[in-house]
């Protein structure tokens, strides 16, 4: 990068007026010379839950072509997440998975997850409700030793959940509720045992009432859980995404849910014929069968209904990295040169990978 680039840059959790240059794919600062005015520069985007996009599916093992597309639109750390399954084909996939951090140990995948396979039939959603795996013991310890597979979403109500939870957390798995129609008595007793995230809040979850908070009220009761929700303005209402955020400020994170027909011509989506409405993706019965609204442009539309820029980059770039333990992304002199760069509108103008400049809009 010839020319430096000055805006309101993310440095330590808070903004800085800064020239930024590019040397041996490493920021410096405090450098004479020729810069372009931009409006800011900010970490790359974190999606903690994605199951596809442009036709092309982690479920099918496209993680190649995936991890390109993400990194061709800011996203350099995501989740790729699995659809509900049989044991036999997740381990499959995981062994797919295996190979492929082989080839690419830096690749931006740290890990699987799954929506599955101890959720409830009857909030599966999007899910395939005709695979069934029991929530047996034996089941569950070979659920859990599929190696790749760190992260699952699991209904507390289910027979035996207690032991799930006791056996992934010792095993270093991490479980997510979802999918569930449990009650708050069902989720504290799985929290006792150290559950601490929602998959997708709220959706498929059972609804708050004033004499039943369930579980949509146990992720806003306690102050300790972390949630992630899907920011598209689809899922959820504007309303009820600006009470989450009066309630938790920037302490959850957004997630895509992207899924494999976003950016394709696909007529199908896991079997289901899809109905297109803008950006939004259903089934004939009308159930959202995922996302089809990417980080940056969920970023931009949070941000136009109020959500602060200094929240949103903790929502969309940051809280991700730091539940899951990885690094939180560095804008600081000496730091390897990743980051976005956004106009005032929050437009992304330049991407920015590794010191190289991968995308110019």
């Amino acid at each position: 990068m010839k020319k430096g680039l000055k805006g309101k840059t993310w440095i330590n959790g808070g903004f800085k007026e800064k020239v930024l240059f590019i040397e041996k794919d490493k920021i410096i600062f405090d450098k004479t010379g020729e810069f372009e005015k931009v409006g800011y520069i900010i970490p790359p985007f974190a999606d903690g839950h994605i199951h596809g996009g442009w036709g092309y599916s982690f479920q099918k093992g496209d993680f190649e072509v995936l991890e390109r597309k993400l990194i061709e639109n800011g996203i350099f750390f995501a989740i790729p997440t699995l659809m509900n399954d049989t044991l036999e084909n997740l381990k499959i996939i995981s062994n797919k998975f295996q190979k492929y951090k082989e080839r690419k140990p830096e690749s931006i995948f740290p890990f699987l997850r799954v929506e599955g396979p101890f959720i409830s039939k009857e909030k599966s959603g999007a899910q395939n409700v005709f695979i069934s795996v029991e929530p047996t013991k034996e089941n569950i310890d070979k659920f859990i030793d599929i190696e790749n597979i760190k992260m699952f979403t699991f209904a507390p109500e289910i027979e035996n959940a207690e032991y799930l939870v006791k056996e992934s957390i010792k095993k270093g798995k991490i479980p997510s509720i979802g999918h569930s129609k449990g009650s708050f008595s069902d989720f504290k007793k799985v929290k006792n045992l150290g559950v601490k995230h929602f998959t997708h809040f709220p959706n498929a979850l059972s609804g708050l009432h004033h004499r039943e908070i369930g579980l949509v009220g146990a992720a806003l009761y306690y102050d300790d859980l972390y949630i992630e929700i899907i920011g598209d303005m689809i899922h959820s209402s504007e309303k009820f995404l600006k009470l989450v955020y009066k309630i938790k400020k920037g302490s959850f994170s957004i997630v895509s849910d992207l899924i494999p027909p976003h950016k394709s011509n696909q007529k199908e989506s896991d079997g289901k014929k899809i109905i297109r409405s803008g950006r939004k993706i259903t089934d004939e019965r009308g159930i959202l069968l995922g996302g089809d609204t990417l980080l940056p442009e969920q970023f931009r539309l949070l941000f136009n209904i109020g959500f602060s820029l200094d929240d949103l980059i903790s929502m969309g770039c940051i809280n991700n990295r730091k539940f899951f333990d990885f690094e939180e992304p560095s804008l600081d002199k000496g730091s390897k040169a990743s980051f976005i760069v956004l106009n005032d509108d929050m437009q992304i103008k330049y991407i920015f990978y590794k010191g190289k400049e991968i995308c110019s809009l």
